[in-house]
C-alpha cells in the first residue's frame, strides 16, 4: 500500500514498517548545548542562531579551523559564527548585516584559522542582508520580538513557521531551516514552543537519499529515476514531490517506530552523512565499514556498530545494488 504524488513517486508503508524494526532500542544522544545563553546573552545568542540558519545550506565541502579545532560542514559554519559573535558582538547585529559586503563575508572564513569558502557566497550575503533588513523593519531588529509575536506557537496563523516564511532564507515550503532553528533555540533554552509536536524532520539531501535507497519513497516515473541515477538536475515539481513524499515517509516511520520526528531527523541525518554517502555507501563495499573512528552516527546515538549500517537487511539498497544507484535530487537551492 502506498501514498502517491501523481506518477512521480509514492510512499511505501511496508518499507517504512520494515525500517522501523531496525530502530528498536535506538536512542539519540542529543549533543550538549553550546551554552549560548551564558556565553552571549539571549539576544546575541538568538542572532547567532537566526543568521546561522539563514545561510546554513549546501555546506558540502565546507571545512576549516576555528581556534585550533577542525570542523566540517554546518559545524564549521556554526562555530565560526559563534566565535565572530564572541569576538565582535556588533558584527552579527542586524544593522551591521544589512550593509554586509561580499568581501567582508568572505573574510570571515579565514579569520580564526584556515578555512574553505562556501558555495555561492554572493547568494548568502543577499540572504543575510534581506533577513537583517526585514528583521529591522518588522520586529525592531530583535529576534526575541519575532518569537514573542509567535505567542510560543510553531504552527498555525502567526506561528513561527508562518512568520519566518516571510524571510527569503526561510521560505522553504517544508520549512527545513525553520525546524532546525526551533530545535536549536529550544535546546539552548532560548525559546520553548507550546506545540513541540509540530516539529518535523528537516528534509535535506541526506534524508532524501536514505528515503530513496531504503525504498520508503519509491520512484514511479522512469524518467525521474534516470535523472536521480545519472545525477541530472530535476524540475521544481519533481523536487517538491520527492521532498513531500519524504516528509510523509518519516511521519509514518515515526508512527511505526514510536520515535519522535526530532529523533528520526538526527538518526537519518547521521546515517546519510556516514553510512549512506552518495558515492560510497558502506553496504556497497565488501567487509565491515573501515571508518568507525570518525563516524558521527556512533557518537550521536547508542548504536553499537559492528561495521554495518543499522538499516542493513531492511533497506532495499542493502539487498539490491540497483537502489544504491539512487541519489538525492540534483538542485540548486538555499532551502537546505
Amino acid at each position: 500500500m502506498g501514498l502517491s504524488w501523481g506518477e512521480l513517486v509514492s510512499v511505501s508503508e511496508s518499507a517504512c514498517s520494515r525500517i522501523a524494526t531496525k530502530l528498536v532500542g535506538m536512542e539519540v544522544k542529543m549533543e550538549p548545548p553550546a551554552g549560548l545563553l551564558e556565553r552571549l546573552g539571549r539576544e546575541l545568542a538568538l542572532n547567532v542562531l537566526f543568521f546561522f540558519m539563514a545561510i546554513n545550506h549546501d555546506t558540502r565541502g565546507l571545512a576549516g579551523v576555528v581556534c585550533g579545532r577542525y570542523h566540517r560542514g554546518s559545524d564549521f559554519l556554526f562555530q565560526l559564527m559563534l566565535k565572530l559573535a564572541e569576538e565582535d558582538p556588533c558584527l552579527l547585529e542586524p544593522a551591521s548585516l544589512k550593509e554586509l559586503t561580499l568581501d567582508e563575508f568572505l573574510s570571515w572564513f579565514s579569520k580564526f584559522g584556515e578555512g574553505s569558502l562556501p558555495r555561492r557566497p554572493a547568494e548568502r550575503v543577499e540572504l543575510l542582508r534581506e533577513a537583517a533588513t526585514k528583521l529591522l523593519e518588522q520586529y525592531g531588529g530583535e529576534v526575541s520580538t519575532l518569537l514573542e509575536a509567535c505567542g510560543g506557537r510553531l504552527a498555525g496563523p502567526g506561528g513561527l513557521r508562518e512568520r519566518l516564511a516571510a524571510f527569503r532564507a526561510f521560505s522553504d515550503p517544508l520549512a527545513k531551516k525553520t525546524m532546525v532553528f526551533a530545535i536549536l533555540a529550544r535546546l539552548e533554552g532560548l525559546w520553548e514552543p507550546v506545540d513541540p509536536e509540530n516539529i518535523t524532520v528537516g528534509v535535506d539531501y541526506h534524508l532524501q537519499r536514505v528515503a530513496l535507497r531504503t525504498g520508503m519513497v519509491e520512484v514511479r516515473d522512469p524518467r525521474l529515476r534516470e535523472k536521480l541515477v545519472m545525477r541530472r538536475f530535476v524540475s521544481s515539481s519533481e523536487h517538491r514531490a520527492i521532498r513531500s513524499a519524504c516528509l510523509m515517509a518519516f511521519s509514518l516511520l515515526s508512527e511505526f517506530s514510536k520515535l519522535s520526528q526530532l529523533e528520526l531527523d538526527q538518526i537519518f541525518w547521521h546515517i546519510g552523512r556516514n553510512c549512506c554517502q552518495v558515492r560510497s555507501p558502506c553496504c556497497a563495499r565488501e567487509g565491515p565499514c573501515w571508518k568507525p573512528t570518525e563516524c558521527t552516527l556512533i557518537k550521536a546515538t547508542n548504536y553499537e556498530c559492528r561495521g554495518y549500517c543499522p538499516l542493513d537487511g531492511a533497506c532495499r539498497g542493502s539487498m539490491d545494488p540497483e537502489f544504491l544507484k539512487l541519489a538525492e535530487p540534483k538542485v540548486i537551492t538555499y532551502y537546505y
